[in-house]
């Protein structure tokens, strides 16, 4: 079992901020907390209120993929 923010991949968060690309991280609200993140696919955005799942961490930002979970 991972620990930390390793632990976090395969995890779901809510965005709290538009997520896009790379250089436009967005932010979601995941245990508890707000943590940078961004969309997993290259020019797709993510809304607010979106539920998504941690695929990646890459220096502390979460890469974040839409939940199949309405």
């Amino acid at each position: 079992m991972l620990n930390g923010v390793s632990g976090m991949v395969g995890e779901t968060a809510v965005v709290t901020k538009e997520l896009a690309g790379p250089h436009q991280p967005g932010s979601v609200l995941a245990r508890g907390e707000e943590w940078f993140a961004r969309s997993m696919f290259p020019g797709t955005k993510i809304a607010p209120g979106t539920t998504v799942v941690v695929a990646d961490v890459e220096r502390g930002l979460l890469v974040c993929y839409p939940s199949d979970e309405a």
